[in-house]
């Protein structure tokens, strides 16, 4: 019976967490970063944005944000590819290489505006 129970336990446990990484939404927290794309390139297998941060947000001054294709995107966007330059961006990062300019993991990004 014991067993049963923590089974249970796990399993409820990992399932709410698999819903959480796959729901297409950003996280419940303020985003790392607040800015414009500044230029946008497109790879392979990712998009590179260079990004413009809004006032405060000095530490990803140089940042290119790779957008691979697991990187969740709302908005006023639907994917990473549709991302243009002049677009305003609120990202939410993963993992930093305390680097200059600082390179981030991403975990997701909402686009606020397209650009005209």
């Amino acid at each position: 019976m014991r067993r049963s129970a923590a089974l249970v336990v796990a399993v409820v446990a990992c399932g709410g967490v698999l819903s959480a990484c796959g729901s297409g939404s950003t996280p419940e927290r303020e985003a790392d970063a607040v800015g414009t794309a500044a230029s946008v390139g497109l790879e392979e297998s990712a998009v590179r944005v260079s990004f413009a941060h809004d006032a405060g947000y000095e530490y990803f001054d140089g940042t290119v944000f790779v957008l691979h294709d697991g990187v969740t995107v709302v908005g006023a966007a639907s994917a990473a590819s549709d991302i243009t330059a002049g677009d305003r961006l609120r990202v939410w990062t993963g993992a930093c290489a305390e680097s200059f300019p600082v390179q981030c993991e991403v975990e997701a990004v909402e686009v606020l505006d397209l650009s005209p």
